[in-house]
């Protein structure tokens, strides 16, 4: 995989002559991106691209080349694939549809991508796919717009919308590769080399079809000992198993095979879309959880419920919060509030203010030996004019001195977005669109606990 991800040489092979807004030329976004090796674009209809030498094919440029990204009518690909051979060239991505998503000509043709691949040695990456993003070294073979974050998370995919969409999918991409179809590159090579990168610390997964099922579990049941994996497996129902085969040539194989062998193998498992995002920045940012008991702190005693009900399905508890705990909250409270847990602290705002009621509740359970995680409600309020109800300073400072314990938190009120980002400034307490995904970003976090000590 390094000749992917790492190369000092690349052909661009049926790179287009256009360039500017919407040219889509991958040349052209290779440049911005900020990669520093060697391009080399092969078109014979050009002299000269974006400034550069063109060649009429990869054996006339007559240098060694680490990559070669091939976007070209799909008739010509065995061909240039076996050129790429003659040159020497031991890695290639195509970026193409039309192979095994498509038709039966499609079909063979991608059957003729791996007999090359294991006849002569190439590795290929596709077809149909975005190919590979590196951030630790400026690369991408993308042609569409990426976002640049040099982040610990690796990513591996069977569509380029995950590329482009990474805010919405995994939050992160420090390291990508989308594999399409997978010819011949898989998910069990992609795992190995991300599951040896020094730079990734996370993998998240997008998969439609597994092949190598059983080496990917066996190599995912080390891997998850050092580093989280999470998978969204797509293809559960009866037509999204149809549209994988269409979409990627997948076959999607049994959902529940899959998810039991994954979650024997230590995998996250996801069950739904949207829960990626949530799954990496909750495993990434936050420690493990060494037990199922929560202490929840309040403005809300809705929400205290809410958290409660929400914590009992996936499968956590209310701590039993110690006298003293109670006692040091009792002293901002009156007299006829009853306290436990859900600790709705609200009376106690009214008569101290947000922050030291808060600050002092948050400390006090961190402290507290019959908890193991913390959910905090509390308001994201119109700044400057509510900025009395913001909190978010204060928990950060509790933080800074007690932070063994995980701490997921929700926010209500009209303005969450802008005090969710200074609650997670410091990734010590991690916000959440909805208590439900803070009860279950909790158990998330007691799963990781329980594999690392091989429970």
């Amino acid at each position: 995989m390094k000749n992917f991800m790492e190369p000092e040489t690349v052909a661009l092979i049926g790179i287009s002559r256009k360039s500017g807004p919407g040219s889509f030329n991958l040349m052209e976004n290779m440049i911005r991106f900020g990669f520093s090796g060697k391009i080399f674009p092969v078109n014979p209809h050009s002299k000269e691209i974006l400034g550069r030498k063109a060649y009429p094919n990869i054996r006339a440029v007559n240098e060694k080349i680490d990559l070669a990204v091939i976007s070209t009518p799909r008739e010509t690909t065995l061909e240039i694939l076996q050129d790429c051979v003659a040159a020497g060239v031991k890695a290639a991505i195509v970026v193409n549809q039309g192979f095994a998503d498509a038709d039966d000509r499609g079909k063979a043709l991608q059957q003729g991508m791996l007999e090359i691949a294991r006849r002569d040695g190439m590795r290929i990456l596709g077809p149909n796919t975005l190919g590979v993003i590196n951030n630790y070294n400026n690369f991408t073979t993308s042609f569409m717009p990426i976002t640049k974050e040099r982040v610990p998370v690796g990513l591996i995919c069977q569509s380029g919308i995950f590329f482009v969409g990474a805010r919405e999918f995994s939050r992160n991409i420090g390291k990508g590769i989308d594999i399409g179809n997978a010819c011949d590159v898989g998910f069990y090579e992609a795992l190995k080399y991300l599951g040896e990168d020094p730079d990734i610390r996370i993998i998240a997964i997008h998969m439609e079809g597994l092949n190598q099922g059983k080496e990917f579990i066996e190599l995912a049941a080390k891997i998850v000992k050092e580093k989280p994996i999470i998978i969204h497996k797509t293809g559960s129902s009866k037509t999204g198993a149809a549209a994988a085969i269409s979409h990627s040539g997948s076959m999607a194989g049994h959902y529940q095979v899959y998810r039991a062998a994954m979650n024997q193998a230590g995998v996250t498992f996801l069950e739904e879309d949207g829960q990626m995002a949530c799954a990496v920045k909750t495993l990434l940012h936050l420690r493990p959880m060494k037990g199922a008991r929560v202490a929840v702190i309040t403005f809300s005693g809705a929400a205290g419920i809410m958290a409660s009900d929400g914590l009992e399905r996936h499968g956590l508890k209310l701590a039993s919060l110690s006298p003293e705990t109670i006692g040091s909250v009792a002293q901002l409270s009156p007299e006829w509030m009853p306290l436990g847990n859900p600790l709705d602290i609200w009376p106690a705002v009214m008569l101290h203010g947000a922050d030291k009621a808060y600050s002092i509740a948050l400390r006090q359970v961190l402290k507290d030996p019959g908890v193991d995680g913390v959910i905090c409600v509390a308001i994201g309020p119109e700044i400057p004019e509510f900025s009395f109800l913001d909190v978010s300073d204060a928990l950060k400072e509790v933080m800074e001195e007690l932070s063994d314990k995980p701490v997921a938190a929700w926010l209500y009120g009209p303005n969450p977005h802008e005090i969710g980002d200074k609650f997670e400034s410091t990734k010590r307490i991690m916000v959440y669109p909805t208590l439900e995904e803070a009860c279950w970003s909790l158990s998330l976090l007691r799963d990781r606990f329980e594999i690392l000590s091989g429970i």
